[in-house]
C-alpha cells in the first residue's frame, strides 16, 4: 500500500487523475450503499407487510370456518323435524339426523347432550364453558382434548390425532416421541324448549391433527399464482404448542411445489423454532420476521391462538421461502453495480485519454530535466511547445536556465584547469614531506619497540641471572650425588634404575629450562638445535611429567591423537610449551576435570603443512580484555604466577616458525592450539611494514582526491 501511494504521490499525472476518479469513485460506492440500503430496507419492509397481510387472511379464513360450523349447528337446532323429534323424545332420530349432518358437512363428531346428561360427561374443557352455555350463548372456537377424552367421543378420534413427533433443527430439546392431543374446531350451542328452557347442548367438532384442508384452502387463497417469483412456496401450518398438526411446508428442501403433497411429504410433527417459541407462546406476541421453519429460512408471521378459555394453546403462521427474493436482491444489486462498473470504466478511459493530451508538455518538460538531472548534461532543450498556456513561458524560462548553467560551466571548467596545476605544485611538495614523516615514524616505531624489549630483558636477565646461579649449583651437586650413589650401589641400584634415570633426566630438565629462560632474555646467545620427531610420543613423554599434578588435582587427560607427519623441534623446549599449557588447562578447572588432547595433520590447500596440537578444557575462560595480552611478559591473573610461561612458549613456537592461538569463552572453557611446521623456519614480525603500507596507500588516496578536486 505504501508503495502505491509513493508512486501515485511521485507523478503529477497520477495525482491528477485520482483527483478525477476519486469523486466518481466515492460516488459510485456511496450509491451501491444507498442502492443496497434502500433495495434491502423497501424489500424487507414490503415483504414483511405482505406476509402480515397473509396472516391475516388466515386468521379470517380460520374465523370464517369455525363460523360455518356454528352456522351448520344453529340450521340443526332450528329446524323442524330436530324439533319435532325432542318433544316426542325420539332419541334415535335425533341420532340418525345427527349422523346425517356430520357426514355432510365433513365433522368428526356432532353429538346432543341432553342436560341430564350433561354432568355425567367428564370433560374439562366442557365444564368450563358450562356458565355460559346455561346462559344461552353459542361458543365458537379451538379447544384441545386428550386422548382420554377423544376416546370418551368416539373411539376412532384418538388413533386420528396421534402424530410421531420428529427431531427439528433449532427446535426445544425434548424428549416426547408422540403427541397424543388434538386441536379442535369446536362449535357449542345450547338448545332451549318453546319455554325457554335449557334441555340440551349441540357439541361440534372437527379435528385438525392430520388434515390438509383447512391449511390448503388458506394457502391457495393468499398464495395464488402471480403472489410469489419463481421457485416461491407459500406455506400455512397450524401448531399445538409447537408441534405442527396441520401443514403443507415439506418436509425436505429444494421442493419447487407443495401442492399435491401427501401427508407424508409434509413436515407434520415437525417443531418451531425455540426463538419463534418463545415469542410467541410465552410473550404471547405476534413475530413478523424472518425464521429458520423445518429446513430453510422462510419470511414468516406467527399468531398465537387461544381456546374458547382465553388460554393459548397454538399457533397459526403463514410465510414462504426467502431464497427466490434473495436471488433477485442479489442479482439487482449486481446488476446495478456492473452498470456503475461498466460507467466508471468508460469515464476513467475518457480521462485518461484527455488527461495524457494535457500533460504531455509537461513530460516533455520532465524528460529534459531528467535528463539533465541524471546524465549531467545541459545541452537539451525543452524548445517550442504545441500549446498555448503557462507551460510555453515555463518551458522558455527554463531553457534560458540551461544557457546559463552552460556557460557557467565553462567558466568553471577553466577555473578547475588552473587549479588543477596550483595543486599538482602543492601536492609535490606535499608528497616529500610525507615520505620523510614516514622514515621518521618507521625509526620512531622501531626504536620504541627495542626500548620496550630491551627494558623489558634487562629486568628479566637480571632476575634470570640469579635464579640461574641459585638453581644450577644445587643441581650441580644432586647429579653430583646421584652419579656417586650409582657408584657406590653397582649392581644394587638396578631395582631403582628407572627412577634414578628419572631424576638424572629431572635434573637435567631444570638445567634446561633455565638455559631457555636465559635465552629468553638474551635470545641472541643461543643457537636451538632442531631435530625431526613425531609429535604423539612426544606428548606421551610430557604427560609422565605433570602425571603427578595432574593427579593430585583429579584431572585426566582425554587423547585424541591422529596427526602422522613429522615435525622439525626443539625437544626439550616443545616439551616445555606442552607442559606450560597443560598445567595452565588443569588450573583453569574449578575442580576435578578433564583436559582434551587433539593432534592432527596441518593442512593448506590439501597439502599437509606439519600438525597442529590441541589442549582444550571447561574451565572459567577468558576475558576478552585479558585474552589480549595473555602472551605479553608478566601478565598473570593469578596470585601465585610470574607471567612467563606463555610469553616463553609463544616465543619458543615463533622460533621453531610456528605459531600459538587460542580461543575462548567465560564460563565455557579455552582452547589453545599450537601449529608446527615440518621444517622449523623462524618467523619475522612485518607488523611495521603493514603499517607503513598503510601510509603508502593513504598517500596514494590523497593524492587521487586533490587530482580530481
Amino acid at each position: 500500500m505504501s508503495a502505491l501511494w509513493h508512486k501515485i504521490n511521485s507523478s503529477l499525472r497520477n495525482k491528477l487523475l485520482l483527483l478525477t476518479l476519486l469523486p466518481l469513485i466515492l460516488t459510485a460506492i456511496g450509491f451501491i450503499i444507498m442502492a443496497a440500503y434502500w433495495a434491502s430496507s423497501y424489500t424487507d419492509r414490503q415483504l414483511y407487510m405482505k406476509v402480515s397481510a397473509d396472516l391475516a387472511v388466515a386468521q379470517g379464513t380460520l374465523d370464517i370456518m369455525q363460523q360455518e360450523q356454528l352456522n351448520t349447528l344453529n340450521q340443526l337446532a332450528g329446524s323442524y323435524e330436530f324439533r319435532t323429534n325432542l318433544q316426542l323424545g325420539d332419541q334415535r332420530s335425533i341420532q340418525v339426523q345427527v349422523l346425517e349432518i356430520r357426514n355432510s358437512r365433513g365433522l368428526d363428531f356432532l353429538r346432543f347432550l341432553p342436560t341430564d346428561l350433561i354432568a355425567d360427561i367428564k370433560d374439562p374443557s366442557l365444564a368450563s364453558l358450562l356458565p355460559r352455555l346455561y346462559q344461552g350463548e353459542q361458543l365458537k372456537g379451538l379447544t384441545v382434548l386428550d386422548s382420554q377424552m377423544l376416546d370418551r367421543i368416539s373411539a376412532d378420534l384418538e388413533k386420528q390425532a396421534q402424530i410421531p413427533l420428529t427431531a427439528t433443527l433449532r427446535a426445544i430439546p425434548s424428549d416426547r416421541a408422540l403427541e397424543d392431543k388434538a386441536m379442535v374446531l369446536r362449535s357449542l350451542v345450547p338448545v332451549k324448549d318453546e319455554f325457554g328452557e335449557l334441555i340440551g347442548i349441540l357439541d361440534s367438532g372437527s379435528i385438525l391433527n392430520n388434515t390438509t384442508d383447512a391449511v390448503d384452502t388458506i394457502r391457495d387463497l393468499v398464495y395464488g399464482p402471480g403472489t410469489l417469483p419463481k421457485g416461491g412456496i407459500g406455506t400455512v401450518t397450524l401448531f399445538l404448542d409447537d408441534v405442527r398438526i396441520s401443514t403443507n411446508v415439506p418436509q425436505k428442501q429444494n421442493v419447487e411445489s407443495n401442492k399435491d403433497m401427501s401427508l407424508q411429504e409434509r413436515a407434520i410433527g415437525t417443531r418451531v423454532s425455540a426463538e419463534v417459541h418463545k415469542h410467541v407462546m410465552r410473550q404471547g406476541l405476534k413475530w413478523i420476521d424472518r425464521a429458520f421453519v423445518v429446513n430453510d429460512w422462510y419470511i414468516s408471521a406467527y399468531q398465537p391462538l387461544s381456546d374458547l378459555n382465553g388460554k393459548r394453546i397454538g399457533m397459526i403462521y403463514t410465510g414462504f421461502t426467502e431464497a427466490p427474493f434473495s436471488k433477485i436482491y442479489y442479482k439487482t444489486l449486481f446488476e446495478s453495480a456492473s452498470l456503475i462498473g461498466l460507467i466508471m470504466l468508460v469515464s476513467g478511459f475518457v480521462i485518461l485519454i484527455h488527461t495524457r493530451l494535457l500533460l504531455s508538455p509537461l513530460a516533455r518538460i520532465h524528460s529534459v530535466v531528467t535528463s539533465v538531472r541524471d546524465d549531467g548534461s545541459i545541452q537539451p532543450r525543452i524548445g517550442q511547445l504545441d500549446t498555448s498556456d503557462e507551460l510555453v513561458d515555463l518551458a522558455r524560462q527554463f531553457d534560458a536556465m540551461l544557457d546559463l548553467l552552460e556557460s557557467r560551466e565553462q567558466e568553471i571548467l577553466q577555473a578547475r584547469d588552473q587549479l588543477e596545476l596550483t595543486v599538482e605544485k602543492r601536492t609535490h611538495s606535499l608528497r616529500n614531506r610525507t615520505e620523510a614523516l614516514k622514515q621518521h615514524i618507521r625509526l620512531l616505531k622501531s626504536t620504541r619497540k627495542k626500548l620496550l624489549d630491551n627494558e623489558k630483558l634487562a629486568v628479566l636477565g637480571e632476575l634470570t641471572a640469579g635464579i640461574a646461579h641459585e638453581i644450577n649449583n644445587p643441581a650441580a651437586v644432586i647429579l653430583g650425588n646421584i652419579d656417586l650413589l650409582v657408584a657406590e650401589l653397582g649392581e644394587a641400584v638396578e631395582p631403582a634404575r628407572e627412577e634414578v634415570d628419572m631424576i638424572i633426566r629431572q635434573v637435567y630438565r631444570i638445567r634446561s629450562l633455565i638455559n631457555n629462560l636465559l635465552q629468553y632474555s638474551r635470545p641472541d646467545h643461543y643457537v636451538d638445535s632442531y631435530e625431526s620427531h613425531q609429535i604423539n610420543p612426544l606428548i606421551e613423554d610430557t604427560l609422565l611429567l605433570v602425571s603427578h599434578a595432574l593427579e593430585k588435582q583429579q584431572v585426566t587427560i582425554e587423547k585424541n591423537f591422529t596427526a602422522s607427519c613429522p615435525t622439525e623441534v626443539n625437544y626439550q623446549q616443545l616439551q616445555q610449551v606442552l607442559v606450560n599449557l597443560i598445567i595452565n588447562a588443569s588450573h583453569a578447572l574449578t575442580g576435578p576435570g578433564k583436559v582434551q588432547l587433539h593432534t592432527a595433520n596441518w593442512l593448506e590447500a590439501g597439502e599437509i603443512k606439519g600438525v597442529v596440537i590441541q589442549i582444550k578444557d571447561r574451565g572459567k575462560g577468558i576475558s576478552e580484555d585479558n585474552l589480549k595480552h595473555i602472551f605479553d611478559p608478566f601478565f598473570t591473573t593469578k596470585e601465585s604466577g610470574t607471567g612467563l610461561g606463555l610469553s616463553v612458549s609463544y616465543g619458543i613456537i615463533r622460533r621453531h616458525g610456528g605459531d600459538i592461538k587460542v580461543s575462548s569463552r567465560l564460563g565455557e572453557g579455552t582452547v589453545f592450539s599450537v601449529y608446527l611446521l615440518q621444517q622449523a623456519n623462524i618467523s619475522t614480525d612485518d607488523e611495521l611494514e603493514g603499517i607503513l603500507d598503510g601510509l603508502a596507500a593513504a598517500d596514494r588516496t590523497n593524492r587521487r582526491a586533490t587530482v580530481h578536486n
